[in-house]
C-alpha cells in the first residue's frame, strides 16, 4: 500500500504534456485529418495532440456558421480549463479554422487569460483583421502565420464572400508585432490543391525549428538577489530599452535598474551597468534566432 501511495504522489508530482488543439479548415476529411496529426506529432513530439473536428463539410455558407459555433463551444471548453492547463495549450488553425482560433483568443484576451502559443495556417480571414492583434495579447510566447500566395482557393474565392479583401493566408499579416513569425508555405501542387492543410503544417514544422526559446529558458545575469519571479509593479519605473517584448527599466525615485519579461514578469534587478550588460546578453541570445516579420513578398 505504501508503495502505491509513493507511485500516485510521484506520478502527480510529473510535468503533464501540453494540449495541442488542432481546427481543421474547410471540406478537411477524416484521412486527411489524420494525414495533419502525423505531422503534428513531428512538430511537437511528446505533447498531446487533439483534433477538434467540427462540422465543415458542408456548403461554404453554412460552413461559416457552423465555424461561429465551433467558436463558442472551443472557447467555452477552454474556459473551463485549469488556468495551469490553459497555459501550456497550443492552438493551431487552417484556414477558416484559423479564424476560429483567432476569435477564442480574441475573447480569452479580454478575459485576461493567456495560453502558450498559436498558429495560423493558411488563414481565411482578411489580412487586416482586427481581431488578430487582441489575439496576440491572449498568448505567452508566439504566433506562427505561415502563408502560401499560390492557394488559389484563398486567392479566387476567398475575396469573393469578402468584398475583395486579401485573405492573411496568402501574403501574410498586414501588420507587425515582435511575437509573430511568419514563413511562406512550399509545395509542388498547383492551384487548389495548394490549400491542402499537410502543405502548410509541413512549412510550421521547419518554422517552428527557429523559433526564439520561451522567456522562462532565457538566461538572465543577476546583480542583486532575485529570489522569485514576481509581476512587475508600474510605479515610477521608466523604460530605457526594448527587444521583442523583453524590457530594462529604471526607478525615477531610486536610480536602479530591472529587467521584466514579455509576461511582465521581473527576472533581475541591480545597478545601471550590470542590468545593461544583462539586458544585452538576453538581446544577443534572442537575436540567434529568425527575426520577428511582417507579410513578406
Amino acid at each position: 500500500m505504501f508503495f502505491i501511495k509513493l507511485f500516485f504522489i510521484f506520478a502527480a508530482t510529473l510535468p503533464l504534456a501540453a494540449d495541442v488543439f488542432f481546427v481543421p479548415g474547410w471540406r478537411t476529411g477524416f484521412s486527411g485529418r489524420d494525414g495533419c496529426v502525423r505531422i503534428l506529432k513531428d512538430i511537437y513530439p511528446g505533447e498531446k495532440i487533439i483534433v477538434k473536428s467540427w462540422d465543415s463539410l458542408q456548403n461554404w455558407q453554412t460552413t461559416k456558421i457552423n465555424a461561429e459555433k465551433q467558436t463558442g463551444q472551443l472557447l467555452a471548453e477552454i474556459l473551463a480549463m485549469p488556468d495551469s492547463q490553459r497555459q501550456k495549450l497550443i492552438l493551431i488553425g487552417h484556414s477558416i479554422g484559423a479564424k476560429i482560433v483567432v476569435d477564442v483568443l480574441h475573447e480569452l484576451a479580454r478575459k485576461q487569460m493567456r495560453i502558450h502559443s498559436m498558429a495560423l495556417l493558411g488563414g481565411a480571414m482578411p489580412d487586416d483583421y482586427p481581431h488578430i492583434n487582441t489575439a496576440l495579447r491572449a498568448i505567452n510566447n508566439y504566433c506562427c502565420i505561415i502563408y502560401n500566395p499560390d492557394d488559389l482557393v484563398l486567392k479566387l474565392l476567398f475575396p469573393l464572400d469578402n468584398n475583395s479583401r486579401t485573405p492573411l493566408g496568402t501574403n501574410g499579416w498586414s501588420g507587425k508585432n515582435d511575437r509573430v513569425f511568419e514563413a511562406k508555405a512550399h509545395s509542388d501542387r498547383s492551384g487548389f490543391f495548394n490549400h491542402y492543410a499537410y502543405i502548410y503544417l509541413e512549412e510550421l514544422d521547419r518554422l517552428v525549428e527557429t523559433l526564439p526559446p520561451p522567456p522562462q529558458k532565457i538566461i538572465v545575469l543577476q546583480d542583486e538577489k532575485n529570489h522569485a519571479r514576481i509581476p512587475a509593479d508600474r510605479i515610477f519605473w521608466l523604460t530605457e530599452d526594448t527587444f521583442r517584448e523583453w524590457k530594462l527599466q529604471k526607478n525615477a525615485v531610486s536610480g536602479k535598474y530591472r529587467i521584466i519579461d514579455p509576461g511582465n514578469v521581473r527576472r533581475a534587478s541591480g545597478n545601471k551597468k550590470k542590468m545593461q550588460d544583462s539586458f544585452q546578453h538576453i538581446r544577443e541570445q534572442l537575436q540567434k534566432y529568425l527575426q520577428p516579420t511582417s507579410s513578406q513578398p
